[in-house]
């Protein structure tokens, strides 16, 4: 456009503008999206070492396309692991969605470590596509599309599970821990309020109790004299980081105090000493090791214990570099005919980032007796 005779190029964002009868105007921006959005679930497997059996996968399509869309869907497995043999699919108008299930497999016993497969579309004309777009779209932010690889993180390792009839879970704060245990074929219980007030709490092997629960979860500090007997009559409590209600509530068996600020350890590749490596959740049933605090995400742990009553043992050391050392990050107590466990570890990152040792470390936690 030309102003007083002087040329100007404006830019306008190309947008969607309706009318909403509550909202009144409302603008989205234009967005180019694939021919073919392929959503794949689960994103991680966490895949023992003596575990043969297929892992499904369901692979959701859905068309953007006006016109019909064919093909089929492939699944690239890594070096080593057998390919699956594609499947078709057919969508015949914008908006149709197919779900196809896709068996993984694994051939013998492949190498320990983690990887990556990836799912993809391939149309009858030979275009690929094998990513999906959500959008996130809030009143108080611009609607923003999120694009994501169509992959499965894969961890395979070696790990061995006790013995373990079923276990109680009490959900914390964002807690996605139950699943990641549960997709090891642990047998997870999340306990609801009605089982914590009254349920039997002497058939569960161990209860855990997730990040945070005492302050998300009601029922949990008013049931936790029935949770110390449990540990007393010969259970096994296994409380992830808690914050200041829960030292205020005096809810563990012994003193233990967390400091103001917390004590945490943020690098996530920070030296980790085991202060006794005879423990049996060093060594049972899965041996503990230096390969075992690899790959950790974001951070060691936080809300680590401060000071405690000797009826704890501490059995890690770590520390910031340049920082103080920490030893309340894993502390156990006997109590009773039973044991209790505070830990400020991350497990509530590791377990849902497929971190082998978090899990090898768990497996252990659960089977200390």
């Amino acid at each position: 456009l030309r102003v007083a005779g002087v040329p100007i190029r404006v830019a306008r964002e190309v947008t969607y503008r309706y009318r909403d009868e509550a909202v009144g105007e409302i603008r989205h921006p234009l967005r180019v999206v694939p021919r073919v959005d392929v959503a794949v679930d689960p994103t991680l497997i966490v895949w023992p070492s003596d575990r043969q059996a297929p892992r499904p996968l369901a692979v959701t399509l859905t068309s953007n396309s006006s016109q019909p869309v064919s093909g089929t869907v492939e699944v690239s497995a890594p070096p080593g692991w057998p390919a699956g043999k594609p499947a078709p699919f057919s969508l015949a108008k914008k908006g149709d969605r197919a779900l196809i299930e896709m068996p993984l497999s694994r051939a013998g016993k492949p190498a320990i470590g983690r990887f990556e497969a990836s799912v993809a579309a391939v149309t009858s004309d030979g275009q690929r596509f094998a990513s999906r777009i959500r959008l996130i779209d809030y009143d108080h932010i611009r609607p923003t599309p999120f694009l994501r690889a169509s992959t499965v993180a894969l961890t395979a390792l070696d790990l061995r599970l006790p013995k373990l009839t079923s276990v109680g879970y009490v959900r914390g704060a964002s807690d996605r821990v139950p699943e990641a245990l549960a997709s090891i074929e642990i047998p997870i219980r999340v306990l609801t309020g009605e089982d914590l007030d009254h349920g039997d709490l002497s058939r569960y092997d161990a209860i855990v109790i997730g990040s945070r629960a005492y302050e998300t979860d009601p029922a949990l500090p008013k049931a936790n004299s029935r949770l110390l007997d449990y540990a007393r009559g010969g259970g096994l409590v296994i409380v992830q980081y808690q914050q200041y209600p829960f030292i205020e509530g005096a809810f563990a068996p012994a003193k233990l105090e967390i400091a103001q600020p917390h004590d945490r350890v943020t690098d996530e590749t920070a030296k980790v000493t085991l202060l006794d490596p005879r423990h049996p959740i060093f060594t049972a049933p899965n041996p503990i090791g230096e390969r075992d605090w690899d790959g950790w995400v974001q951070e060691r742990g936080l809300y680590f214990a401060h000071t405690w009553d000797a009826a704890y043992t501490p059995l890690l050391e770590m520390a910031d570099p340049g920082g103080p050392r920490q030893r309340g990050g894993l502390l156990v107590a006997r109590v009773g005919k039973g044991r209790y466990v505070y830990t400020g570890l991350a497990f509530f990152r590791q377990l849902p980032a497929g971190v082998p040792g978090a899990y090898r470390l768990f497996a252990n936690l659960l089977a200390w007796r």
